[in-house]
């Protein structure tokens, strides 16, 4: 792992994880770093104290997924989506035929546990109304937002994640970003997304849109990658921001206040 000062520029080597992970959910709780996820051989949660230079194993999560998201409000650590890893058990699903190696998918792509960093405990699991696959998703506000693929359409949702509010845990269901009418969903659009404040900010990072025309038959040159979109949290509405001017393929955002 590595530590990025943001006012020198400066990279600092720092202790790494004590298991291999690959595509997993992370994020900033209470001044500590969790990862959860990506790792065939273990369910760890893992805790990174920066003050220490530390990893420790704090919990194991109760679904062991690849390719999952991670997000933070009011010290819980959420770990949304992806698909499963191999059998765990704790959900009962099991892979022993492909029709139910497809539910089990299904059903992980649409959820999310939820971790208290200060009760080192789990919270009761939800799941993303009306199912769909969790592609995209942050904190911002005081909410976790998500971003669901229904195949041939896309629903935003908003989950209440402070937990003294009377309505902690309800979904609400909110505009749909407005991506341009060439954008045509399959598995070659991908999208990241960031809270920045009371907004959240969607990335198109992966998926060329002239890739998508050309293979329609179209020769018409279309939208590449690097659409950003903003939606305002208080306001309810969706703003077309700068394309990105370069693109990184498969990128992760974040935001630093400063």
């Amino acid at each position: 792992m590595l530590r990025c000062d943001t006012w020198t520029g400066t990279l600092v080597p720092k202790a790494g994880m004590g298991f291999l992970r690959k595509k997993f959910a992370a994020a900033a709780v209470a001044g500590k770093i969790l990862v959860a996820g990506g790792c065939a051989r273990s369910s760890a949660v893992e805790e990174y104290d920066p003050d220490e230079n530390v990893w420790r194993v704090v919990s194991e999560a109760p679904r062991r997924r690849y390719g999952c998201i991670g997000a933070s409000v009011d010290g819980v650590f959420y770990v949304i989506g992806g698909l499963k890893i191999g059998s765990s058990g704790s959900d009962g699903l099991a892979c022993g035929s492909r029709a139910a190696g497809a539910e089990a998918a299904h059903v992980y792509a649409s959820s999310m546990d939820l971790y208290d960093a200060a009760s080192r405990g789990w919270l009761r699991s939800r799941a993303v109304p009306g199912g769909g696959c969790v592609v995209a998703a942050c904190a911002a506000a005081g909410d976790v937002y998500i971003l669901s693929s229904h195949a041939v359409e896309l629903s935003f949702w908003k989950f209440n994640a402070l937990r003294k509010s009377d309505n902690f845990g309800e979904w609400c269901r909110i505009k749909s970003p407005p991506l341009p009418a060439q954008v045509r969903l399959d598995s070659t659009v991908r999208f990241s997304c960031v809270g920045v404040g009371e907004k959240v900010v969607l990335v198109q990072v992966v998926g060329c849109i002239d890739d998508l025309l050309r293979r329609s038959g179209r020769p018409e040159r279309g939208l590449k990658e690097g659409l950003v979109l903003v939606y305002d949290c208080a306001g309810g509405e969706w703003t077309r921001g700068a394309d990105m001017p370069e693109v990184i393929r498969r990128a992760a955002c974040v935001c630093v206040e400063c």
